[in-house]
């Protein structure tokens, strides 16, 4: 994450937004009265979507187990076939 000040924001704000579309790169701005973060639409659709899978009672413990399972197990668990 970058980090800067809330003048440098100011004199190069369409430089940073083009930035933060294109890379995917948050930047944390800093003012008198505290700091922001700048982060990318996607990036934002992406925390509120783990916010949400985390609020549902057992997800995060059934994403777990799904993880230690090898993929070719739970491909075969669903009848896909991948040769």
């Amino acid at each position: 994450m970058r980090h800067i000040t809330a003048n440098v924001a100011q004199r190069d704000f369409n430089g940073i937004l083009d930035t933060v579309i294109e890379f995917g790169e948050s930047v944390s701005i800093a003012t008198d009265k505290g700091t922001v973060i700048l982060i990318g639409q996607e990036e934002w659709n992406g925390l509120l979507e783990t916010i949400y899978l985390q609020s549902i009672p057992g997800m995060v413990e059934s994403i777990r187990e799904a993880r230690e399972v090898p993929a070719s197990e739970r491909l075969e668990d669903i009848g896909w076939d991948i040769n």
